[in-house]
């Protein structure tokens, strides 16, 4: 009887959900926003701790600390948003805390801009296969999931200089409307030196794209990755780890452009987000948004 019992007992300790753990968020989630969220549990120590999360029910990875990055896309659709976060602790023994964020709608600007006829369309067959094939290698650079983690320690601004592009503004271009821009565009003298706003991995060097220039995409892992475009040079190689405030580029105008500045960009695991509102960056840094 008593080792039933005590059967008994160890069963429903292994099957014990509680609402014990804890998680922060650096900053409110919006739309286009990336923040850091950190957990907590009373589990044991974080080696014994195994993370899980899923904003909306869509998982996404935390380290061992219990650390992830999580983010909305520009355009998700406004409302209630759920995060929700397990550990699961020796003997299977887990703990939850879940968080329902209410997104409100933001609005971005509409920009006008007036191009020479031959930088808005491609003029031919060749051209238009050629950026097709430039656009896949990148697109295929935000798919990768895996890759050391280089996102914890924040993030810094590559160059400094006037915004000539906010994230989120439906351009005009000679009167035709296109997708919503979906980086920044800092206005800065060509030669200009580009650090690394946090260390990454090298994914993607791109020398003499048609409309992006010399471009360079650093994977910061769990799916976090920024873009570089329009460089003048590209002084980091494929795979080359880079670390935080490393010059990868200097600024210029190659490719479909009308003048030396840098086109930032971030993508988290799929979703677009304004790379002037990544954690780390100081409030003087923040974008006319």
């Amino acid at each position: 009887m008593i080792r039933s019992v005590c059967l008994l007992w160890l069963l429903l300790q292994l099957a014990v959900t509680a609402e014990a753990a804890t998680l922060k968020l650096s900053a409110p989630l919006e739309q286009g926003t990336a923040v850091f969220l950190n957990a907590s549990a009373s589990l044991g120590t974080p080696d014994e701790i195994k993370w899980s999360g899923t904003l909306n029910g869509i998982p996404f990875p935390l380290t061992s600390d219990g650390e992830a990055l999580i983010a909305l896309d520009m355009e998700a659709p406004p409302g209630k948003v759920t995060i929700e976060v397990t550990a699961t602790g020796p003997h299977g023994v887990k703990e939850v805390a879940t968080r329902v964020v209410t997104v409100g709608k933001r609005t971005y600007q509409e920009e006008h801009v007036t191009l020479p006829e031959g930088q808005v369309t491609l003029s031919n067959k060749e051209d238009e296969e050629r950026v097709q094939r430039e656009t896949e290698a990148i697109k295929a650079t935000f798919k990768i999931r895996e890759g050391k983690v280089g996102f914890i320690e924040g993030f810094r601004l590559p160059v400094t200089g006037r915004f000539s592009g906010v994230f989120g503004s439906r351009r005009i271009l000679n009167g035709k409307p296109r997708r919503p821009h979906n980086g920044v565009d800092i206005a800065t003298p060509k030669g200009t030196v580009v650090p690394a706003p946090a260390s990454g991995m090298v994914v993607l060097v791109g020398n003499d794209y048609l409309l992006t220039g010399n471009t360079l995409v650093l994977n910061h892992g769990h799916g976090v990755m920024t873009l570089y475009a329009h460089l003048d040079s590209i002084n980091v190689a494929m795979g080359q780890w880079v670390p935080k405030g490393q010059t990868i580029g200097t600024v210029g105008t190659t490719g479909r452009s009308t003048g030396p500045h840098l086109h930032w960009g971030t993508m988290v695991r799929g979703q677009r987000v304004d790379p002037m509102r990544l954690p780390g960056l100081e409030k003087s840094e923040t974008s006319p948004q």
